[in-house]
């Protein structure tokens, strides 16, 4: 081991020697000292790391190495997301309808519906004094007296405000329940029904009314004032007489053929108009 060593000393010392010997030949100024100092430079070393080559790419497309590039997930979808929004109501039509108790549509009348909750529709129940009103829709009857609504599954009160003139039906509080969606419920606002105009005296109606005939035939009437009056009936047989009107109804007061004198007649007040329906 000491001869090794003694080896590795002297080589180093004849290396030395060499190295001092091939600069002695420079020139060297007079005056300068033939022994030079020596610099020692300690280069750097760069250490290498293993490295990916860039993935080749088509023109303007950036590949998965590029700066800013963003690495495809597997099995992501592409879509962008949505937000859930809330559930939609389920919804039905409600019919509210004005009539007369015959059944004559009353249009032009100012109805409304109103949401009673909490309230299950499917028990045909508004429970009261525990609902209150949470939606009110208003709407105004057509010629038809009828108007309708698009509106949620729910319990309903529903009222009107009688116009001028009629007579609504008292009928207290009004309801309906609206089961089934898509499906329809229908209520009712009812008015008396108008008496209708007093007919005419001399109406053919109002004759055979007040004298207790048959309606069927068809009926002249060749003379009337509203106090006195011809009338015959489309019937076999002469069947025409001569009417008076006597405390607001009418009586026959002579049948054809007869045998009064006008004589007569004038005493009982028989207009001269109709004398030729007298032959003494």
């Amino acid at each position: 081991m000491a001869a090794i060593r003694k080896i590795w000393i002297g080589a180093v010392a004849g290396v030395t020697i060499v190295l001092a010997g091939c600069g002695s030949g420079d020139p060297q100024p007079p005056g300068s000292s033939s022994v030079r100092p020596t610099t020692t430079i300690t280069a750097p070393v760069s250490v290498a790391t293993p490295s990916v080559a860039p993935a080749v790419t088509p023109a303007g497309r950036p590949g998965a190495g590029s700066p800013g590039a963003l690495a495809p997930s597997v099995g992501a979808s592409t879509a962008p997301a949505k937000t859930a929004g809330p559930p939609e109501l389920a919804t039905g039509i409600v019919v509210l309808r004005t009539v007369t108790l015959s059944g004559i549509p009353v249009p032009g009348v100012p109805v409304y519906l109103s949401l009673q909750q909490p309230c299950d529709p499917s028990g045909n129940d508004i429970p009261v004094g525990e609902t209150a009103e949470t939606l009110r829709r208003d709407a105004v009857t057509d010629e038809q007296g009828r108007a309708a609504f698009v509106t949620e599954i729910g319990c309903y009160r529903f009222g009107m405000t009688a116009p001028a003139g009629t007579n609504p039906v008292p009928e207290g509080m009004h309801s309906l329940f609206l089961v089934t969606p898509g499906g329809t419920a229908t209520g009712q606002l009812r008015f008396q029904d108008t008496p209708p105009e007093p007919a005419p005296a001399c109406a053919e109606s109002t004759i055979e009314t007040e004298l207790g005939v048959d309606a069927g035939p068809v009926a002249t009437i060749a003379d009337c004032d509203g106090q006195w009056g011809v009338i015959r009936r489309d019937t076999p047989g002469d069947n025409q007489r001569l009417i008076t009107r006597t405390s607001g109804t009418w009586t026959t007061y002579v049948r054809f053929p007869h045998d009064i004198c006008w004589s007569s007649a004038v005493t009982d007040g028989v207009p001269e108009r109709l004398r030729t329906y007298f032959n003494c």
